[in-house]
Parts: C-alpha cells; structure tokens; sequence
C-alpha cells in the first residue's frame, strides 16, 4: 500500500512537472532578415511563426526588379508572404533606394500574393509607404511600437484584416486605396493617427481607442463607416469627406472636437448615444436623410444643424 502511494505521488508531480514545462510555449527560434529575402529571391514562400527577425528587414530590397517610371524602380514579390507572432527587432520597410551608377533610385515593393503579419512585435519603424498590394494585406493583433507608415499604398485585396493593431507611436496612412474593406475594429492609437484622404469600400473602425488626434479629412468611402462604441480623447476630423453608404457613430464618446464640415452623407446616418464632449462641427456638411440623434449629447446641449438635399430647414 505504500508502494502505491509512492508512485501515486511521483505520478501526480510528474504530470505537473510537464505541465509547468508546457507552459512556457514553444522556444522562439532566431533569423537574419537577410535570410528572409534569400528565400524570396529563391522563390519560395516565407512562412514563418514564432520567431525573432534580427536586422533591418528590406522587402524591396529582391533580385526581380524592373524600371516603371522614368525616375522608379519596382520590386515584384510573386511569393506568400505570412509572419505569426513574430518579433522583429529592426525597421520592416516595403521601400527604398536602387543604387544606379552612383544616383540613388526610389524603389517600391509589388507583392502579387497575400502579405500577412499576424499577432507580430514591430520594436522599431514600419514603413511601406507607397508599395502595392495586390492581394490582401493583413496585419490583425500587431503592435507598432516606433513609427508606422502606411501612406499611399495600393491594396486591391478583397478583405484586409487589421483589427486589434497598437501603435504606440504615430500611425501615418495618408492617401491610401483599398479597392475592398478595411476592418481595423478594436485598433488602439496612443497618439496622433493619420488616415487623411484614403479611398475605401467598407470601413470598420468600432471600438477605436485613440490618445491623440484621429484625422480621416478628405476621404472617399464608398460603402459604409462603422464607428461605434469608441473613444476619441483628441480631436477627430471628418471634414470634406464623401460617405457613401450607411454611416453609424453609435455610442462614441467624442472629448475633443469632432468636425464633420464640407462633408456629403449619401446614407443614413446613426448619431444616437455618442457624446460630443468637445463639440459636433457640422457647417456646410450636406445629409440625404436627417441623422438619428436618438440620446445623443452634445457640448453645453448645442444641438448642431444638420443641412440636407432633402431636409427641411
């Protein structure tokens, strides 16, 4: 009977032993960015998970290359590209410089299949400014923590995921086309996010958190905005926008100045339970339909006039 105890014992902390060891999660094995991009110049896709990248990781910087401008050179990328939970401790940029006989070309990446960086820990600067994308272009669950720019990129893909993204420093996006939806539902900004003049078919943007100013001036959506439930500690600017389906701010608490001039609603439009604590600038904004303002509040109980092609004055 002791016997018996005795190896019941050892069995019960041997099991827990393993448990307490399986815990840990997989050990992360290391790369060189380098050798990312000798895998893409091989033509092989890049799948890699649960890794750190060391170095600065080029994207443009591959062996198929060809001039589209007169001052332009592309990089065309036919490989899949796919990171999850990985960590890259140097810059990740999707553009550069070709060295031509002693002058310095700009060059931008062409990536023909999905790119996708899932759950991944930029340490410092992300810059694809200006490459194009011409499946889908993923990013859900990463965190930025230097700078983040995303400005005058192409994406043609049908559903681009980037919910759940942190960026801890400033997020640029400035005159960006997403010929499908964009779906950035639960995305933190801890200071200034700039969207300014992005062309959109569906934008989800629910539970935004945002520490700084949220500016997306001067854009075209061309299906609907989906803002509810968020947080704008700054300022957000809405002016000069064309939306042209349904528009829902439903419960949004705005405590900074949120401008929505020169704007054109061609949908209907949901107000109800936001709070306007900074103050709702509507001047020279024009509404199809009056906006559901159902519990809606507004700084000092101003209510802001709503013009329209088919409302009455």
């Amino acid at each position: 009977m002791r016997k018996l105890l005795i190896i019941l014992c050892l069995g019960i902390c041997f099991v827990s032993c393993s448990k307490a060891q399986g815990d840990k999660g997989p050990t992360m094995k290391e790369y060189q960015a380098k050798e990312i991009t000798k895998l893409i110049n091989k033509g092989k896709a890049v799948l890699i998970a649960n890794a750190i990248i060391k170095g600065d990781l080029d994207l443009s910087d591959v062996e198929d290359t060809d001039m589209t401008g007169p001052n332009t050179f592309t990089a065309h990328l036919s490989n899949s590209i796919y990171f999850q939970s990985c960590v890259f401790l140097g810059d990740v940029r999707g553009n550069g410089y070709k060295d031509i006989k002693g002058k310095k070309i700009p060059i931008k990446a062409r990536f023909s299949r999905d790119v996708q960086f899932m759950d991944c820990d930029f340490r410092k600067n992300v810059d694809f400014n200006d490459a194009e994308f011409q499946a889908c272009f993923n990013l859900s669950k990463s965190v930025f923590r230097g700078e983040a720019q995303f400005n005058n990129i192409l994406c043609l893909g049908q559903k681009n995921q980037w919910w759940e993204i942190e960026a801890d420093s400033t997020f640029m996006m400035c005159g960006s086309t997403f010929r499908g939806d964009l779906n950035m539902m639960d995305a933190q900004f801890k200071q200034d996010a700039s969207l300014q003049g992005i062309n959109v078919n569906n934008l989800q943007i629910s539970n935004l958190q945002t520490g700084g100013k949220l500016d997306l001036s001067s854009s075209n959506i061309n299906g609907f905005l989906i803002f509810n439930y968020g947080n704008c500690t700054d300022e957000v600017y809405l002016s000069y926008c064309r939306f042209a389906g349904r528009t829902d701010i439903i419960g949004t608490n705005f405590n900074g100045n949120c401008e929505m001039d020169k704007s054109l609603f061609y949908g209907n439009v949901k107000l109800d339970r936001s709070n306007f604590k900074g103050g709702l600038k509507t001047d020279d904004a024009h509404f199809l339909l009056r906006p559901n303002t159902e519990e809606t509040a507004y700084v000092n109980d101003s209510i802001p006039s709503f013009k329209g092609f088919n409302i009455n004055q």
